[in-house]
């Protein structure tokens, strides 16, 4: 079967609502068929560039902080993303959004980039997301299916 898509969730399980990402991409196993690529990621910018280019349509999820109501999911295409708006202001070392923007300078992304985004507020060190959070990966999951969906 020829792969369509990669969705790429990214997070760090170990730092509360950071495990966003993590969390679709787990829930996502089993829903999806062998077309979708599913990648768990912690941000590094290099495996990500990597990642994208196993399909021609990338999906990625991660926590944001855009002050908006945590649980809040949000869709942005790679045109769409503002500097500085908070992608990646979890656990991560390099913003996505710059690695984003090094994907299409390097002609690494040539399809573009759908991100799901959802609000998070707690990045203490620990296990465990918030309710607003777990609310939000459900539905980002959901959101995930209708973007793979023909």
């Amino acid at each position: 079967m020829v792969t369509e898509a990669v969705v790429i969730g990214v997070g760090n399980r170990w730092r509360r609502d950071d495990a966003a990402g993590l969390e679709v991409v787990d829930a996502l196993r089993g829903r999806v068929d062998d077309s979708v690529v599913l990648v768990e990621s912690d941000g590094e910018p290099t495996r990500l560039l990597d990642a994208f280019e196993l399909a021609p349509r990338v999906i990625m999820i991660d926590a944001v902080v855009t002050g908006g109501e945590p649980g809040t999911v949000h869709r942005f295409t790679d045109e769409q993303l503002p500097d500085g708006m908070g992608i990646g202001q979890s656990s991560h070392l390099v913003q996505l959004y710059e690695t984003i923007a090094l994907g299409k300078l390097l002609d690494r992304l040539p399809n573009g980039l759908v991100l799901i985004g959802i609000e998070a507020i707690d990045f203490d060190n620990g296990e465990g997301m918030t309710d607003a959070v777990a609310t939000g990966v459900a539905d980002a999951v959901e959101d995930v299916l209708a973007e793979l969906a023909p």
